[in-house]
């Protein structure tokens, strides 16, 4: 009986320790994934409004980039081989963000380098115009398979 007992104990344990793992890798994956999707999201909102000026364009790519954070919210087995993963970034709302790129759109190249996208947000903020402050906003769901002992995105 005692056998039998720890026999039992010692497959749940490793099947347990199989989820935790796996489930590890997925976030990983995950966040790897999305992190490179929210990097070229900034990065297109910043080639779509900010072609004068190079400084100005890596300026907002970096500040967006400093007060945001991605994460995984969820992780969901479907069976032992299927897994969805939900990720959202905390970053700033997306109306916000727009009239950031609106009034750095507005300044002359040759006044670009002094442009501070703190200040502005902070400038924004003070006259109404938005709240300022990140919030939590769906990224993505990223649906992967086991194949052998690896996940692959689908």
């Amino acid at each position: 009986m005692k056998k039998t007992l720890l026999v039992l104990l010692l497959l749940s344990f490793q099947i347990l320790t199989a989820c935790t793992s796996d489930e590890k890798v997925l976030k990983t994956k995950a966040l790897e994934l999305a992190e490179k999707k929210f990097s070229e999201q900034i990065k297109q909102e910043a080639d779509d409004s900010l072609s004068q000026s190079p400084w100005l364009h890596q300026a907002y790519t970096q500040f967006i980039q400093d007060n945001s954070k991605v994460s995984v919210e969820e992780v969901k087995f479907q069976g032992e081989t299927l897994a969805t993963v939900s990720v959202v970034v905390e970053t700033y709302p997306m109306k916000l963000r727009r009239t950031l790129l609106g009034i750095a759109s507005r300044v002359d190249s040759s006044k670009s380098r002094r442009f501070n996208f703190s200040e502005a947000r902070g400038l924004i903020v003070q006259q109404g115009m938005e709240k300022g402050e990140v919030e939590s906003q769906p990224l993505g769901v990223f649906k992967f398979h086991k194949s052998d002992k690896n996940w692959i995105l689908d």
